[in-house]
Formats: C-alpha cells, sequence, structure tokens
C-alpha cells in the first residue's frame, strides 16, 4: 500500500514537472524575442548575439522535450536526473539576478509572466529543484515503474502537447495583447 502511494505521489511529481517545463517552454517558444531579451538583461554580452538566439531557442526545445519525456516513462533515471540539473541551474540564475541586482523582466514563461526575477521566483524555482530532486530520488530509492499500457502513455504524450500548444497559443495572445495596450 506504502509503495502504492509513493508511485501516486512520484507519477503526480513528474506530472506537476512536465507540465511546468511543457507550459514554459512553449510559452517561450511563441515568444523567443522577449526570451532572448531576458538573456541579454542577464549579462549576456551583444557580441554573442549568435549564442543568444541560439538559447532563446534550444533552452525552450529542450524544456518541452524533458516535459514530454517525464511522462513518457522513457529512461527514467536520465530524464530525471537531466530535470535536476535544469531546476536547480534556474534556481542559480534566479540567484544570480538577485544577487545582481539586475532589473531584467523574467520571461520564464514567454509572455505569460511579467515579473522581474524576485525572492517568491527564487522559492518558487527552488521548490521545482526540490521536487525534482524527490522524483529523482523516490524512483531511484524504491525503484517506482509507470507501468501503463502503449496507448495510455502515447494519449498522456498527446495531452501534453496540446497543453503545450495551447500554453504557446496563449502566450502569442497575451503578446499581442501586450504590444496593443
Amino acid at each position: 500500500m506504502v509503495q502504492n502511494f509513493l508511485q501516486i505521489l512520484i507519477f503526480l511529481g513528474r506530472a506537476s514537472l512536465a507540465a511546468v517545463l511543457v507550459a514554459a517552454g512553449a510559452a517561450k517558444l511563441a515568444d523567443v524575442r522577449s526570451f532572448a531579451i531576458t538573456l541579454r538583461g542577464l549579462g549576456i554580452p551583444a557580441r554573442y548575439e549568435p549564442l543568444i538566439r541560439g538559447l532563446a531557442i534550444i533552452v525552450p526545445l529542450g524544456e518541452v522535450v524533458l516535459g514530454i519525456g517525464l511522462v513518457s516513462g522513457l529512461w527514467p533515471t536520465v530524464i530525471n536526473a537531466i530535470v535536476l540539473v535544469l531546476m536547480g541551474g534556474f534556481s542559480l540564475i534566479v540567484l544570480f539576478a538577485l544577487l545582481k541586482r539586475l532589473h531584467v523582466p523574467c520571461r520564464c514563461f514567454g509572455m505569460l509572466s511579467d515579473s522581474q526575477f524576485s525572492r517568491q521566483g527564487l522559492a518558487r524555482s527552488l521548490l521545482l529543484t526540490l521536487l525534482a530532486a524527490m522524483v529523482l530520488w523516490g524512483e531511484s530509492v524504491y525503484s517506482l515503474r509507470f507501468d501503463a499500457s502503449p496507448v495510455t502513455i502515447l494519449l498522456l504524450i498527446a495531452g501534453f502537447l496540446l497543453f503545450g500548444l495551447a500554453t504557446g497559443q496563449a502566450a502569442k495572445a497575451m503578446a499581442v495583447i501586450k504590444g496593443s495596450a
């Protein structure tokens, strides 16, 4: 019974992380330009413009791929470890922005987020890092596996991709609304 409860908690943690990654990645892909502005504001010199443009596409694509990977059940230890490193990296970036007192818009969710880097953002990022650590630990210690039929997994993946598409469309709509205001 405890094993079943833990399996449900780990699955919910994976699904939550997947939702955050897919939403953030899709929203950034819908508004690559504003995410590039955030990267510049974090201190990447203008002479590295190709790097900025590349990161503005690669980071959100990686988030979407990792989010889908989390719900697919493929290579759970590898994907969970990469997600933990990514979330920890995001927490370090927020901490860096706070320590340097950078006044940069955090476009972590494209145009869906309109705030500066903040302590609340750091707390949220650290919470996601902790969740990623718990998912990695839970699956490695208890060898929990999400055993579902291939059809169920494909439906989960399709659902998350549709969620990402909807998030991207919402980010585009927000960009249009904010641009006309």
